[in-house]
């Protein structure tokens, strides 16, 4: 099984993001997609940096115990 690479993403514009409210059912002003648009394209470049770690030594977090130890 594959994950989503976003290098591989087309580029969010607005016409997109109009789209994907349509989807959603959301109404987002049309004065406001161009600055929606450039938040989620600032996501997906956060996250292309993700895409270069070597994780080869990573294990995965397969427990988690959010008491302190004291």
């Amino acid at each position: 099984m594959g994950y989503v690479k976003f290098s591989d993403a087309p580029d969010i514009d607005p016409a997109i993001v109009e789209a994907l409210a349509v989807l959603l059912g959301l109404h987002v002003p049309r004065e406001q997609v161009p600055e929606l648009s450039d938040a989620v394209r600032g996501q997906i470049d956060s996250v292309r940096t993700l895409e270069h770690l070597d994780l080869t030594d990573i294990m995965p977090a397969l427990e988690f115990d959010p008491r302190w130890e004291e």
